[in-house]
């Protein structure tokens, strides 16, 4: 081999190994540009959220609110006989009544009509809040007074079950005139507007059908 053609090769193999160099520079360059400015990401819509009516009627226990009350329910049973109307004798009871009131939303009442969605607008038609259910704490319930001054007549079986359905009543209608009803009604609406915002809508509305009270 001549000096000649020594010297070309050894510039060829020169020029190759720049060549790679310059590739792989490029390669690395372009994969950095990349790395630092990453093409823009494609936003892809989320679709509007859904709600139907067996949703909102599984909410009925949550959404409902209670009362602790005291009452005082007196009974008595009527002189019968002659001597005892005259003398003013009676079979009387007074007996001291706790109990707990929960109020709400009676959901059976809503059908397909009471909801409106429209993409992520939504409007609720809740019923008037009621009394859904009253119960009695037997075991602090106890007669503060009784007293049987009947002469002929036995003591009424019914007397004490005819005070605690009395109770019953005396409890619900304190539960009312506190003001039950309306912070049902105002907890009622808060709690599905809340509801409703978790599933994704952006614009809610609930209102109380006619916002007329049961009492």
């Amino acid at each position: 081999m001549t000096d000649s053609q020594r010297q070309y090769f050894i510039v060829g193999g020169i020029v190759i190994i720049a060549l790679a160099c310059i590739g792989s520079f490029t390669y690395l360059a372009g994969n950095l540009a990349t790395t630092i400015n990453p093409p823009p990401a494609t936003n892809t819509p989320l679709p509007p959220p859904v709600v139907n009516i067996q949703a909102i009627k599984s909410q009925a226990k949550l959404s409902a609110v209670e009362y602790s009350t005291i009452t005082e329910v007196y009974n008595e049973t009527p002189p019968e006989g002659l001597i005892d109307e005259f003398l003013g004798n009676k079979e009387q009871l007074l007996l001291l009544v706790y109990g707990d009131v929960e109020a709400g939303f009676d959901l059976e009442k809503l059908d397909d009509n009471s909801i409106w969605t429209d993409g992520k607008r939504v409007r609720l038609v809740l019923p008037a809040p009621e009394i859904l259910n009253t119960t009695i704490d037997f075991d602090r319930t106890h007669v503060v007074y009784y007293e049987n001054d009947l002469i002929f007549d036995s003591n009424n079986p019914n007397l004490q079950g005819e005070a605690l359905k009395q109770a019953q009543d005396a409890i619900e209608k304190a539960a009312v005139s506190e003001g039950l009803l309306e912070r049902a009604n105002e907890y009622g609406q808060l709690y599905f507007e809340n509801f409703l915002y978790s599933l994704g809508f952006e614009d809610v509305e609930v209102v109380v059908d006619a916002q007329i009270f049961k009492e």
